[in-house]
């Protein structure tokens, strides 16, 4: 049985393909992420204590996979996407005043905000430095670029925190710049390192957007879904912090004008501390109004997408484990 056939898709299975690379993949990260202080080296050792699922330098590795040993600029470069990414979520908890992350205490809770902000900064700033290092001048300008986009993502939430107005166009503005860019140039960076695909990296990098796509998409649905103990977070923290997502702005379209504006009527006002008890009227309204079935269909809907990207690539093992991939996001929600 191949990995598409099975019912639920297992990401273990798919690192199991780079396993050697994975392996590198750890070293490298482990010897990056370390501090030239010892505040520094205290908190890198706090968040590398945290279980990541790697899915980047996953989808990086897997593009980069070729019949050769994968080089270790690829491996350096899958270590600087994961610690970009985890500067994101250090600036996220800073920002949504989080008491945890990943089952630990957050750097923002346990060493207070202001270490989690500069923490993050550390990250980024590391990651880009290991690029120029490494002399790898177009992962350096991927990831930079990507950087700014997160940057201005980060700044809409910020602008439309609360917006009950935001529409599917502001919506999807503000996940591919705050989660699709970042696995578009991870793909994108991966195929550089493969001499059979380096010609197609533009396409890899598609696959990559598309897959972000998905990968934003189900987080959001799992807000409304989710089982607590196994997200590590409780359902509706979306809401409670602002942010309007996919599965409100449709059923907000969905539903009778009627009943939209009352739901409107009756959210606009909130103050912050009491949205979490309006949490079950929008969680009602949502499901009553079809808001999650439309984002499953909006994220299969990219998920063929992404793999259509891989159209150019030939058949054989390589195309098969991304598309694979795509099924790993998307069977999350089963």
């Amino acid at each position: 049985m191949s990995l598409l056939d099975q019912e639920r898709v297992k990401l273990w299975a798919l690192q199991k393909v780079i396993g050697p690379e994975l392996k590198r993949f750890d070293e490298t990260y482990d010897a990056l992420v370390r501090g030239e202080t010892p505040l520094i080296d205290e908190i890198c050792t706090h968040v590398k204590q945290g279980k990541s699922k790697r899915f980047r330098p996953t989808l990086l590795l897997l593009s980069a996979k070729h019949d050769g040993r994968v080089d270790d600029a690829a491996i350096t470069a899958a270590a600087c996407v994961e610690m970009i990414h985890t500067a994101t979520l250090l600036h996220d908890d800073f920002i949504d005043e989080a008491l945890t992350r990943r089952g630990l205490p957050s750097v923002n809770h346990h060493w207070g905000p202001s270490t989690a902000l500069i923490m993050g900064d550390y990250l980024y700033s590391k990651a880009l430095a290991s690029l120029i290092e490494a002399e790898q001048n177009e992962a350096l300008r991927l990831l930079a670029n990507t950087t700014v986009l997160m940057s201005q993502a980060e700044m809409l939430q910020i602008e439309t925190k609360y917006d009950l107005g935001v529409d599917m166009d502001m919506y999807l503005r503000i996940i591919y710049r705050k989660t699709a860019s970042l696995i578009e140039s991870a793909c994108r960076i991966g195929a550089g390192f493969n001499p059979a695909m380096r010609e197609l990296a533009p396409a890899f990098g598609e696959f990559g957007g598309k897959t972000g796509f998905v990968f934003q998409i189900t987080d959001d649905i799992f807000d409304y879904l989710g089982d607590e103990r196994r997200l590590g977070k409780p359902t509706g923290q979306d809401w409670e912090e602002g942010r309007i997502t996919l599965p409100l702005i449709a059923a907000l379209a969905n539903a009778p004008d009627e009943r939209s504006a009352a739901l409107l009527d009756g959210a606009r006002d909130l103050a912050p501390e009491d949205r979490g008890a309006f949490w079950p009227e929008i969680k009602a309204f949502v499901m009553d109004h079809g808001g999650v079935d439309a984002a499953r269909e909006l994220a299969r809907g990219y998920g063929e997408e992404a793999k259509q990207a891989l159209a150019p690539v030939a058949r054989g093992v390589q195309k098969d484990l991304l598309a694979v991939s795509v099924e790993y996001v998307l069977k999350r929600l089963n």
